[in-house]
Order: C-alpha cells, then structure tokens, then sequence
C-alpha cells in the first residue's frame, strides 16, 4: 500500500525527461509518481503548459526511455497499476495516464509528437501501442497521475514492461561448434549496442563481434549487448573433441579377445577417414568413418591377412579444420 509523507520521501529520480529511466526489452521495472512534480511552459520538459501536449493535463510527471532495435517496429508498453494514495485518502484520485513521445530534440516540449493512443485517466492496467517506430531510435513515455474534481491528482506505485518486434533483442552468438584439439574456430556474433564476449582469456578480441576462439578444453562463449542500460546475452559452445588413441597391435583370431583394431574416441569424427597399407603401399582397408560395424578386423576383401606390420593414415575433419595421424599397426595371429 503506497502511503505519501513529504517528511521522508523524495522526488522519484525520473521526475523529468533528460533523468528518464531505460525501460529493457522484456523485463518488468517497478516505479512510481509519488511526490513527482511538473516542469511546464513552452519548450520544458512536461508540457507547454499544465493542459499538456496531448491529451491529459499534466501532474506528477515520470518519465521513462527505450531504444528500438536496428529494425524497428511495433511497441507494446503495460502499465500495471498496484496501488495509489487513494488506497488510504480519500481527497485523491487513482487513475494514471499516459503515452509514447518522439521527441527531435530530446526532451523539449515544442518537438513533442505522440507515436501511441494517449490515455488520459485509467485505474486499471494501461496498454500503449507504439506503431511502426523507426529502427535505433530512443523513444520516450510519459506517465502522469489524473486529477479531477475535489480530488488530488494520482500518486500510484506501478510496474511498467515493454514488449514488441520494435524492442526484441536483437543479440546472436551463433551455432554451437565442435573443434579438433589445439585448434581455433572465428566466433560469428551479431548484435545491436556495444558488444563483448566472455571468458575473454581464450579469444583473440574481446570486444570484435567474431573474434578468434582457442579454447583448451569445451568452453560456453557468452555475448553480450549493451544499450543504454540495458544488457541482453546470448551463448555459443566451442566443443573441444578429444583426441583419439590408436591401438599399435591387435590379434584378430576369432577368439573374442583383440579381434579389432580400436580406435579411441573416433565416434566423435564421424567423417573421419581410415586407410591402412601393406608394406608394398596396397591399400588393405579404408573407411569413412569407424563405427563399430566398420571396424577393421585385420582382413582385405575377406581374406585374412597375414602378421605383420601395416601403416595406417587417419583424416579428421571439424568446422573446416583437418588433422592427419599416421603410424604403424601390427597384426599378430
């Protein structure tokens, strides 16, 4: 229950329009016009005068801004009134009013124009639609308490949220991504406002909207846009795969032990590619990819091969990255 006693409470920091408070996309702020006042004549803040620019007179001003998204758009503003002095005297009134500004020159009364429906008195939850606002542009709301006769003008403590295309965050760290160890990946972000990305130990640049990545291990990139006050994040993960281990031997009797050859950790490069040669440089195996059906299992065309040592040449492929592994493996029978 909102109380007004003018021996403890202050003027609201939003009592004129150069101190107007940064309304964020999608996010409810709690305010209020209780001992607000008004700044009225031609070129103020409030008004040219205390019948006001639009269409309600002027009394206990707050004001609040947003900035538009780099495409613009349609803006919905829900004040939603939670209680006034009238809650306890009588002599006032419960009713708010309000409306969406452009303003040329910021916060000069004379280059006002409203770009929403006004209302001029309401005591239940009030709905502003700004149509079709210009991309990137800072947009202003007046909220005023109404007065009407034998009663003083309203003095509530409201919630104010706004919404729409117009003010959606426009923010994009891009897909998710998977790396070969010890290699890098250029982060793809976009977004509007001042952006930055954290942990900035393993980015080339912090604040470039695609920096380079070299993560050690898998690592969430978290972007950041600032606008105003206002900060909207979105995330991206850097997958750092795990490197295989290449079995050097393995006994393909049939006896159930060792009967293929393995490959640690190849499920993570499921376009790899596996060619294994005889001494004499034949190929005697290849595959792309090395599910467990497609293990070798140390025969050529099914035939068995004899022991002996071959040499193998492993591909693997992430985010247009390639790595080579070559060694030796032996068949023992």
């Amino acid at each position: 229950m909102l109380v007004a006693s003018s021996s403890y409470l202050q003027i609201p920091l939003n009592n004129d329009c150069l101190n107007a408070t940064d309304l964020c996309a999608n996010q409810t702020l709690y305010s209020t016009n209780l001992q607000a006042t008004s700044s009225v004549c031609p070129g103020c803040q409030d008004g040219n005068s205390s019948s006001g620019n639009f269409c309600f007179e002027i009394n206990n001003t707050v004001w609040f801004s947003f900035t538009t998204n780099s495409f613009g758009g349609d803006v919905i503003a829900n004040i939603n009134i939670l209680s006034c002095t009238s809650d306890t005297l009588t002599s006032a009134n419960n009713e708010l009013q309000a409306v969406i500004i452009e303003a040329t020159v910021p916060c000069d009364e004379s280059t006002y124009t409203a770009v929403s429906n006004c209302i001029s008195g309401s005591s239940n939850n009030l709905t502003l639609l700004g149509s079709n606002l210009a991309p990137s542009s800072t947009y202003f709301i007046q909220v005023d308490g109404a007065e009407t006769s034998g009663l003083s003008a309203a003095e509530c403590g409201f919630e104010i949220f706004i919404s729409g295309e117009g003010i959606e965050p426009i923010i994009n760290a891009g897909e998710d991504v998977s790396i070969l160890p010890g290699e890098s990946i250029q982060l793809n972000g976009n977004g509007d406002g001042l952006l930055s990305w954290a942990p900035i130990e393993t980015l080339s640049n912090s604040f470039s909207s695609s920096p380079f990545a070299n993560p050690i291990s898998t690592t969430t990139y978290i972007l950041s846009s600032s606008i105003n006050d206002c900060v909207y994040t979105d995330e991206v993960t850097v997958v750092v795969l795990s490197p295989i281990t290449v079995m050097t031997a393995f006994t393909p009797n049939d006896d159930g032990y060792n009967d293929y050859w393995e490959i640690g950790n190849i499920s993570n490069y499921p376009g790899s590619k596996i060619t294994v040669f005889d001494r004499w440089g034949q190929i005697v195996f290849s595959s792309t990819g090395y599910s467990s059906e497609k293990r070798w299992n140390g025969t050529n065309k099914g035939l068995r091969l004899p022991s002996g040592t071959y040499f193998y040449i492993i591909e693997l492929s992430a985010s247009g990255a390639t790595k080579i592994y070559n060694g030796d493996v032996s068949i023992i029978r």
